[in-house]
Protein backbone atom coordinates (compact mmCIF):
# COMPACT_ATOMS: atom_id res chain seq x y z
CA UNK A 1 0.00 0.00 0.00
CA UNK A 2 1.29 3.32 -1.01
CA UNK A 3 2.51 5.53 2.14
CA UNK A 4 3.06 9.01 1.71
CA UNK A 5 6.26 10.44 2.10
CA UNK A 6 5.49 14.11 3.06
CA UNK A 7 2.68 16.63 2.35
CA UNK A 8 3.30 17.80 -1.47
CA UNK A 9 1.95 21.76 -0.45
CA UNK A 10 5.44 23.30 0.95
CA UNK A 11 3.26 25.75 3.08
CA UNK A 12 2.71 22.88 5.08
CA UNK A 13 4.60 22.05 7.73
CA UNK A 14 4.61 18.69 7.02
CA UNK A 15 6.41 18.95 3.70
CA UNK A 16 9.74 19.14 5.61
CA UNK A 17 9.36 17.41 8.80
CA UNK A 18 7.18 15.00 8.87
CA UNK A 19 5.16 13.90 12.41
CA UNK A 20 5.50 10.24 13.90
CA UNK A 21 1.50 10.55 14.53
CA UNK A 22 -0.78 10.49 11.55
CA UNK A 23 -1.26 13.18 9.33
CA UNK A 24 -2.88 12.11 6.73
CA UNK A 25 -6.56 9.81 5.92
CA UNK A 26 -7.59 8.51 3.28
CA UNK A 27 -10.26 9.83 1.17
CA UNK A 28 -11.54 8.04 -1.48
CA UNK A 29 -10.28 7.85 -5.31
CA UNK A 30 -10.75 9.30 -8.03
CA UNK A 31 -11.05 8.05 -11.47
CA UNK A 32 -8.71 8.72 -14.51
CA UNK A 33 -8.20 7.72 -18.24
CA UNK A 34 -4.59 7.28 -17.83
CA UNK A 35 -4.16 5.84 -15.18
CA UNK A 36 -7.76 4.56 -13.56
CA UNK A 37 -8.62 4.61 -10.49
CA UNK A 38 -5.91 7.07 -8.56
CA UNK A 39 -6.30 6.94 -4.73
CA UNK A 40 -6.51 10.50 -2.55
CA UNK A 41 -5.56 11.02 0.70
CA UNK A 42 -6.16 14.87 2.89
CA UNK A 43 -3.17 16.14 4.89
CA UNK A 44 -4.55 16.76 8.54
CA UNK A 45 -2.70 19.91 9.07
CA UNK A 46 -3.38 22.05 6.05
CA UNK A 47 -6.27 20.41 5.27
CA UNK A 48 -5.83 19.87 1.55
CA UNK A 49 -5.96 17.23 -0.78
CA UNK A 50 -3.30 15.22 -3.00
CA UNK A 51 -3.05 11.84 -4.31
CA UNK A 52 -0.61 8.76 -5.39
CA UNK A 53 0.06 10.62 -8.81
CA UNK A 54 1.02 13.71 -7.17
CA UNK A 55 4.77 12.43 -6.23
CA UNK A 56 5.18 10.66 -9.51
CA UNK A 57 6.52 12.28 -12.62
CA UNK A 58 3.57 11.44 -14.64
CA UNK A 59 1.48 13.79 -12.33
CA UNK A 60 -1.16 15.79 -14.45
CA UNK A 61 -0.58 13.56 -17.54
CA UNK A 62 -3.49 13.13 -19.85
CA UNK A 63 -1.52 10.27 -21.60
CA UNK A 64 1.41 8.09 -20.76
CA UNK A 65 4.62 8.40 -22.38
CA UNK A 66 7.10 6.18 -21.91
CA UNK A 67 10.08 9.02 -20.71
CA UNK A 68 13.29 6.80 -20.74
CA UNK A 69 12.28 5.67 -24.64
CA UNK A 70 11.17 9.43 -24.90
CA UNK A 71 14.71 10.33 -24.02
CA UNK A 72 16.84 8.06 -25.72
CA UNK A 73 14.76 9.45 -29.20
CA UNK A 74 15.47 12.94 -28.49
CA UNK A 75 19.05 12.10 -28.61
CA UNK A 76 18.89 10.45 -31.93
CA UNK A 77 18.55 13.64 -33.70
CA UNK A 78 14.72 13.54 -33.79
CA UNK A 79 12.69 16.80 -34.31
CA UNK A 80 9.68 17.86 -32.12
CA UNK A 81 7.69 17.34 -34.78
CA UNK A 82 9.26 13.38 -35.49
CA UNK A 83 9.16 12.47 -32.11
CA UNK A 84 5.24 13.24 -31.93
CA UNK A 85 4.98 11.19 -35.21
CA UNK A 86 6.83 8.68 -33.22
CA UNK A 87 4.58 8.69 -30.55
CA UNK A 88 1.74 9.56 -31.64
CA UNK A 89 0.55 12.84 -30.02
CA UNK A 90 0.80 16.51 -30.39
CA UNK A 91 4.02 18.55 -30.74
CA UNK A 92 2.78 20.09 -26.81
CA UNK A 93 3.02 16.45 -25.39
CA UNK A 94 6.28 15.64 -27.02
CA UNK A 95 7.49 19.76 -25.59
CA UNK A 96 6.06 19.04 -21.86
CA UNK A 97 7.19 15.55 -21.75
CA UNK A 98 11.16 16.77 -22.49
CA UNK A 99 10.22 19.72 -19.78
CA UNK A 100 9.08 17.05 -17.14
CA UNK A 101 12.36 15.01 -18.26
CA UNK A 102 14.39 17.91 -18.24
CA UNK A 103 13.27 19.20 -14.74
CA UNK A 104 14.33 15.09 -13.45
CA UNK A 105 17.42 15.69 -14.90
CA UNK A 106 18.35 18.50 -13.62
CA UNK A 107 17.39 17.07 -10.14
CA UNK A 108 19.37 14.18 -10.50
CA UNK A 109 22.35 16.19 -11.95
CA UNK A 110 22.71 18.44 -9.07
CA UNK A 111 22.70 15.53 -6.32
CA UNK A 112 25.64 13.77 -7.51
CA UNK A 113 27.84 16.58 -9.41
CA UNK A 114 29.41 17.63 -6.10
CA UNK A 115 30.37 13.96 -5.90
CA UNK A 116 32.72 13.84 -8.68
CA UNK A 117 36.37 13.60 -7.88
CA UNK A 118 38.78 16.15 -7.45
CA UNK A 119 41.40 17.82 -9.62
CA UNK A 120 40.22 17.31 -13.14
CA UNK A 121 40.86 20.01 -15.14
CA UNK A 122 37.80 22.10 -16.91
CA UNK A 123 37.33 23.06 -20.56
CA UNK A 124 35.17 25.41 -21.08
CA UNK A 125 33.85 27.08 -24.55
CA UNK A 126 30.56 28.32 -26.13
CA UNK A 127 28.89 26.28 -28.53
CA UNK A 128 26.96 28.71 -30.79
CA UNK A 129 23.46 28.07 -32.29
CA UNK A 130 20.69 30.52 -32.86
CA UNK A 131 16.95 31.09 -31.75
CA UNK A 132 14.25 31.95 -33.37
CA UNK A 133 16.31 33.61 -36.74
CA UNK A 134 20.11 33.74 -37.24
CA UNK A 135 19.84 37.09 -36.29
CA UNK A 136 19.65 36.34 -33.00
CA UNK A 137 22.79 34.02 -32.19
CA UNK A 138 22.87 32.11 -29.05
CA UNK A 139 26.05 31.24 -26.98
CA UNK A 140 25.57 27.90 -24.83
CA UNK A 141 28.59 27.83 -22.44
CA UNK A 142 29.25 24.52 -21.98
CA UNK A 143 31.41 23.48 -19.45
CA UNK A 144 32.91 19.88 -18.89
CA UNK A 145 35.67 17.50 -17.43
CA UNK A 146 39.12 17.57 -19.44
CA UNK A 147 39.91 14.12 -18.70
CA UNK A 148 36.61 11.83 -18.40
CA UNK A 149 34.33 14.29 -20.60
CA UNK A 150 31.81 14.61 -17.76
CA UNK A 151 28.94 17.91 -18.45
CA UNK A 152 28.98 19.96 -15.54
CA UNK A 153 26.79 22.50 -16.71
CA UNK A 154 25.10 24.82 -18.84
CA UNK A 155 24.07 28.48 -19.60
CA UNK A 156 22.73 30.31 -22.59
CA UNK A 157 23.51 33.99 -23.88
CA UNK A 158 21.92 35.89 -26.99
CA UNK A 159 24.17 37.76 -28.68
CA UNK A 160 23.90 40.32 -31.99
CA UNK A 161 24.65 38.81 -35.45
CA UNK A 162 28.36 38.88 -36.27
CA UNK A 163 30.33 38.37 -39.52
CA UNK A 164 30.02 39.14 -43.23
CA UNK A 165 26.63 40.35 -44.12
CA UNK A 166 25.01 41.34 -47.42
CA UNK A 167 23.78 44.73 -47.82
CA UNK A 168 20.18 43.17 -47.51
CA UNK A 169 21.04 41.04 -44.34
CA UNK A 170 22.35 44.41 -42.81
CA UNK A 171 19.36 46.46 -43.33
CA UNK A 172 17.11 43.55 -41.90
CA UNK A 173 19.41 43.49 -39.20
CA UNK A 174 18.88 46.90 -38.35
CA UNK A 175 15.33 46.87 -38.77
CA UNK A 176 14.91 43.80 -36.08
CA UNK A 177 17.25 45.29 -33.72
CA UNK A 178 15.43 48.51 -33.75
CA UNK A 179 13.21 47.62 -30.65
CA UNK A 180 15.89 44.96 -29.22
CA UNK A 181 17.55 45.18 -25.91
CA UNK A 182 20.32 43.06 -25.86
CA UNK A 183 21.79 41.59 -22.36
CA UNK A 184 24.87 43.65 -21.85
CA UNK A 185 27.53 41.17 -21.20
CA UNK A 186 25.94 38.57 -21.88
CA UNK A 187 28.97 35.70 -22.89
CA UNK A 188 30.78 37.09 -19.39
CA UNK A 189 27.58 36.92 -17.73
CA UNK A 190 27.30 33.22 -19.01
CA UNK A 191 30.67 32.14 -17.85
CA UNK A 192 30.22 33.62 -14.53
CA UNK A 193 27.56 31.37 -13.62
CA UNK A 194 29.77 28.52 -14.13
CA UNK A 195 32.61 29.73 -12.34
CA UNK A 196 29.96 30.22 -9.00
CA UNK A 197 29.31 26.31 -9.88
CA UNK A 198 33.04 25.46 -9.47
CA UNK A 199 32.88 27.60 -6.40
CA UNK A 200 30.46 26.23 -4.45
CA UNK A 201 31.26 22.42 -5.88
CA UNK A 202 34.96 22.37 -6.13
CA UNK A 203 37.45 21.96 -2.92
CA UNK A 204 40.72 23.68 -3.68
CA UNK A 205 43.61 22.45 -2.64
CA UNK A 206 47.20 23.03 -2.93
CA UNK A 207 47.11 19.49 -4.31
CA UNK A 208 43.96 19.86 -6.85
CA UNK A 209 43.92 23.89 -8.21
CA UNK A 210 41.15 24.24 -10.31
CA UNK A 211 42.69 24.47 -13.79
CA UNK A 212 40.46 26.03 -16.47
CA UNK A 213 41.14 25.66 -20.24
CA UNK A 214 39.38 27.93 -22.77
CA UNK A 215 40.15 29.77 -25.85
CA UNK A 216 41.67 33.12 -25.88
CA UNK A 217 38.32 35.34 -25.93
CA UNK A 218 38.40 38.57 -23.83
CA UNK A 219 34.75 37.71 -22.25
CA UNK A 220 36.35 35.32 -20.60
CA UNK A 221 39.43 36.43 -19.13
CA UNK A 222 37.69 39.80 -18.02
CA UNK A 223 35.41 37.18 -15.92
CA UNK A 224 37.55 35.31 -14.66
CA UNK A 225 39.56 38.49 -12.95
CA UNK A 226 36.35 39.48 -11.85
CA UNK A 227 35.31 36.50 -9.99
CA UNK A 228 35.64 35.65 -6.05
CA UNK A 229 37.84 32.50 -7.01
CA UNK A 230 40.36 34.28 -8.69
CA UNK A 231 40.86 37.30 -6.25
CA UNK A 232 40.30 35.28 -2.95
CA UNK A 233 43.18 32.89 -4.15
CA UNK A 234 46.18 32.15 -1.89
CA UNK A 235 48.68 29.77 -1.99
CA UNK A 236 46.53 27.23 -0.65
CA UNK A 237 43.55 27.28 -3.34
CA UNK A 238 44.95 28.41 -6.56
CA UNK A 239 43.40 28.85 -10.05
CA UNK A 240 44.95 28.71 -13.28
CA UNK A 241 43.30 29.50 -16.61
CA UNK A 242 45.10 27.99 -19.69
CA UNK A 243 44.57 29.84 -22.90
CA UNK A 244 44.24 28.02 -26.52
CA UNK A 245 44.19 29.73 -29.66
CA UNK A 246 40.65 28.57 -31.64
CA UNK A 247 43.42 28.36 -34.59
CA UNK A 248 44.77 24.67 -33.52
CA UNK A 249 43.58 21.53 -34.68
CA UNK A 250 41.03 20.08 -33.07
CA UNK A 251 42.03 16.86 -32.59
CA UNK A 252 42.85 14.91 -29.70
CA UNK A 253 46.11 16.54 -28.74
CA UNK A 254 44.21 19.98 -28.57
CA UNK A 255 44.26 20.94 -24.74
CA UNK A 256 40.62 21.99 -25.87
CA UNK A 257 39.55 18.65 -26.96
CA UNK A 258 37.04 17.56 -24.44
CA UNK A 259 35.27 20.90 -25.65
CA UNK A 260 35.08 20.09 -28.90
CA UNK A 261 33.97 16.85 -28.58
CA UNK A 262 30.68 17.90 -27.08
CA UNK A 263 30.49 20.44 -29.40
CA UNK A 264 30.64 17.67 -31.98
CA UNK A 265 28.20 15.17 -29.91
CA UNK A 266 25.76 18.17 -29.87
CA UNK A 267 25.76 18.75 -33.92
CA UNK A 268 25.82 15.36 -34.46
CA UNK A 269 22.64 14.46 -31.96
CA UNK A 270 20.65 17.91 -31.87
CA UNK A 271 19.17 18.36 -35.08
CA UNK A 272 18.22 22.02 -34.15
CA UNK A 273 21.93 22.53 -33.23
CA UNK A 274 22.97 21.48 -37.08
CA UNK A 275 24.12 24.03 -39.10
CA UNK A 276 22.53 24.81 -42.70
CA UNK A 277 19.41 22.82 -41.45
CA UNK A 278 15.69 23.68 -41.95
CA UNK A 279 15.14 22.12 -38.56
CA UNK A 280 16.04 25.09 -35.44
CA UNK A 281 15.44 26.09 -32.09
CA UNK A 282 12.05 27.89 -32.44
CA UNK A 283 12.27 28.82 -28.55
CA UNK A 284 15.43 29.10 -26.65
CA UNK A 285 13.70 27.62 -23.44
CA UNK A 286 12.69 25.05 -25.26
CA UNK A 287 16.04 24.41 -26.16
CA UNK A 288 17.86 24.32 -23.14
CA UNK A 289 15.57 22.06 -21.38
CA UNK A 290 16.02 19.51 -24.31
CA UNK A 291 19.92 20.38 -24.16
CA UNK A 292 19.92 19.59 -20.55
CA UNK A 293 18.11 16.05 -20.99
CA UNK A 294 20.64 14.91 -23.61
CA UNK A 295 23.66 16.36 -21.36
CA UNK A 296 22.37 13.84 -18.43
CA UNK A 297 21.83 10.97 -20.73
CA UNK A 298 25.41 11.94 -22.32
CA UNK A 299 26.48 11.52 -18.62
CA UNK A 300 25.28 8.93 -16.88
CA UNK A 301 24.00 6.52 -19.86
CA UNK A 302 26.30 6.88 -22.72
CA UNK A 303 29.29 4.42 -22.57
CA UNK A 304 32.88 6.73 -22.10
CA UNK A 305 34.24 4.88 -25.18
CA UNK A 306 32.14 3.15 -28.40
CA UNK A 307 35.33 1.58 -29.35
CA UNK A 308 36.26 -0.04 -26.06
CA UNK A 309 35.41 -4.02 -25.95
CA UNK A 310 31.56 -5.25 -25.25
CA UNK A 311 32.74 -5.93 -21.19
CA UNK A 312 33.62 -2.61 -20.37
CA UNK A 313 30.41 -0.44 -20.27
CA UNK A 314 31.76 2.50 -17.63
CA UNK A 315 29.93 5.93 -18.30
CA UNK A 316 31.43 9.38 -18.54
CA UNK A 317 29.97 9.75 -14.89
CA UNK A 318 31.96 6.58 -13.77
CA UNK A 319 35.22 8.01 -14.88
CA UNK A 320 34.66 10.86 -12.83
CA UNK A 321 34.14 9.36 -10.22
CA UNK A 322 30.68 8.46 -9.22
CA UNK A 323 29.36 4.70 -7.95
CA UNK A 324 27.72 3.20 -10.42
CA UNK A 325 25.01 1.64 -8.01
CA UNK A 326 24.41 5.09 -7.36
CA UNK A 327 23.96 6.43 -10.85
CA UNK A 328 21.68 3.18 -11.36
CA UNK A 329 19.27 3.97 -8.50
CA UNK A 330 18.59 7.54 -9.35
CA UNK A 331 18.27 6.71 -12.90
CA UNK A 332 15.46 4.58 -11.93
CA UNK A 333 13.84 7.29 -9.52
CA UNK A 334 14.34 10.22 -12.73
CA UNK A 335 11.47 8.26 -14.88
CA UNK A 336 9.44 7.60 -11.57
CA UNK A 337 10.01 9.56 -8.80
CA UNK A 338 8.80 13.41 -9.38
CA UNK A 339 11.34 15.61 -8.30
CA UNK A 340 10.00 18.66 -5.83
CA UNK A 341 11.70 21.97 -6.43
CA UNK A 342 11.43 22.89 -2.83
CA UNK A 343 14.01 20.38 -1.86
CA UNK A 344 16.41 21.42 -4.23
CA UNK A 345 19.25 23.60 -3.43
CA UNK A 346 20.03 24.48 -6.87
CA UNK A 347 22.34 27.18 -8.47
CA UNK A 348 21.35 29.91 -10.66
CA UNK A 349 23.03 28.30 -13.80
CA UNK A 350 20.35 25.30 -13.14
CA UNK A 351 17.50 27.52 -11.76
CA UNK A 352 16.99 28.95 -14.66
CA UNK A 353 16.67 25.83 -16.87
CA UNK A 354 14.19 24.51 -14.50
CA UNK A 355 12.15 27.87 -14.56
CA UNK A 356 12.44 27.78 -18.56
CA UNK A 357 14.11 31.57 -18.15
CA UNK A 358 16.43 33.16 -21.30
CA UNK A 359 16.93 36.09 -22.29
CA UNK A 360 14.29 37.47 -25.12
CA UNK A 361 15.82 40.89 -27.12
CA UNK A 362 12.57 41.35 -28.27
CA UNK A 363 11.22 42.04 -24.83
CA UNK A 364 14.87 43.16 -23.51
CA UNK A 365 14.44 41.25 -20.33
CA UNK A 366 14.79 37.54 -18.57
CA UNK A 367 11.52 35.72 -19.86
CA UNK A 368 9.94 32.36 -17.94
CA UNK A 369 8.84 30.14 -20.58
CA UNK A 370 5.14 28.72 -19.84
CA UNK A 371 5.27 26.24 -17.25
CA UNK A 372 2.22 24.73 -14.88
CA UNK A 373 2.28 25.60 -11.54
CA UNK A 374 3.03 22.10 -9.64
CA UNK A 375 6.91 22.60 -11.28
CA UNK A 376 7.57 25.42 -8.82
CA UNK A 377 6.22 22.97 -5.70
Amino acid sequence: MFVPPFCPYKACPNHVVVPDSPWYRPVGFHHTKAFGAVRRFRCLTCNRTFSVQTFSVNYYAKKVLSLRRLEHAAAESGSIRALSRLFNCSCGTIVNRIDRIARQAISLHATLRPRIAEGEPVSFDGLVSFDESQYFPNDIGISITAESRFVLGLSHATTRRSGTMTESQKRSAERRYEHCTFELKAIERSFTEHLDLLERERLLTKKTPLILITDQKLEYQRALRRHRLYRTQDEEHRVAQVLIPSTLPRDYWNPLFASNYMDRQVRKDQAHHRRETTCFCRNGANGMSRLMSYIVRHNYEKKYLIKWPVDRTETHAEMAGLDRKEIRRMRREMFTKRAFLSFLDLLPIDLKIWRKEVWRPQQGALVRGSLPAFAFM
